[in-house]
């Protein structure tokens, strides 16, 4: 029998109903108390953030379980319609299965061409939410828009406060319209970016988009090759909520469950 602790939150934002009816469509049985005794029980979180629900995550995987972590899409035309799901981690700390089918056209964005032009570099500020590992540190964003000036580039850095659970006070494309290039700890807004034809660098261990990014600000990534290989990657790790009440996401890592590596 596989069992799982479904613990997203209620609607109606995180969609607690419909990751309880894609469970059961592949047969989970839901519980509101349960200890792993394998793989096949699951744990199911919004994010995996450092403290109570990193230490449940580590004390789980330890007992053998499988944690399964959402979190926010990574690129949607409609807030809260698509949901990233992966197992052990988010942003690119944990895995998802690739099929070979394209969903990456469906979701509706241009690919724009690589911009030539800019007038700033953008930095977009980060709330410290996250595992240990990918929860940026304090002030990052901060202390990246210092480090850059003391380098004197040709270009102002302007930084771009994370709206938290409010509105963004513009659309973000909006924000990125004067951007020569943008610099995030793992942002969303980085792939919306790619998008959009502006380089994007990251500096946080892992991010879904890596194959995109670039390590140093002086040197952008305009590789075409690698841009539309992390957005097609990047589109096979959510979800719109419709889908995830047939069980798709979840029938797929069932089926590749021993292939996860993070």
């Amino acid at each position: 029998m596989v069992r799982a602790l479904c613990l997203i939150r209620k609607e109606p934002y995180y969609r607690r109903q419909a990751f309880e009816k894609g469970l059961q469509r592949v047969g989970f049985k839901l519980l509101a108390h349960l200890t792993p005794e394998g793989p096949e029980d699951w744990l199911v979180i919004w994010n995996r953030k450092k403290g109570h629900d990193e230490a449940q995550a580590d004390a789980w995987e330890a007992q053998g379980g499988t944690v399964i972590v959402a979190e926010n899409g990574y690129l949607q035309k409609t807030d809260k319609t698509t949901y990233a799901i992966s197992v052990h981690g988010h942003n690119g700390s944990g895995w998802f299965p690739v099929g070979d089918e394209d969903r990456f056209t469906p979701l509706g964005f241009e690919v724009k061409r690589w911009t030539s032009v800019g007038s700033e570099i953008v930095i977009r500020g980060q709330r410290g939410i996250g595992s240990t590992m990918m929860a940026s540190p304090p002030l990052w964003a901060e202390k990246m828009a210092a480090e850059l000036r003391r380098l004197a580039l040709p270009l102002p850095v302007r930084v771009i406060p994370h709206p938290g659970n409010h509105a963004p006070r513009v659309a973000p494309v909006q924000d990125l319209r004067n951007a020569a290039s943008l610099v995030i700890w793992c942002s969303s807004m980085g792939v919306l970016a790619l998008t959009e034809g502006i380089p994007v660098f990251y500096t946080a261990p892992r991010w879904v988009c890596s194959d995109a990014g670039g390590a140093v600000v002086t040197e952008p990534n305009r590789n075409e090759s690698c841009r539309m290989k992390a957005l097609r990657r990047m589109s096979h790790g959510q979800w719109h909520f419709s889908e995830i009440e047939t069980g798709e996401p979840f029938a797929r890592i069932i089926a590749r469950r021993k292939e996860a590596v993070w």
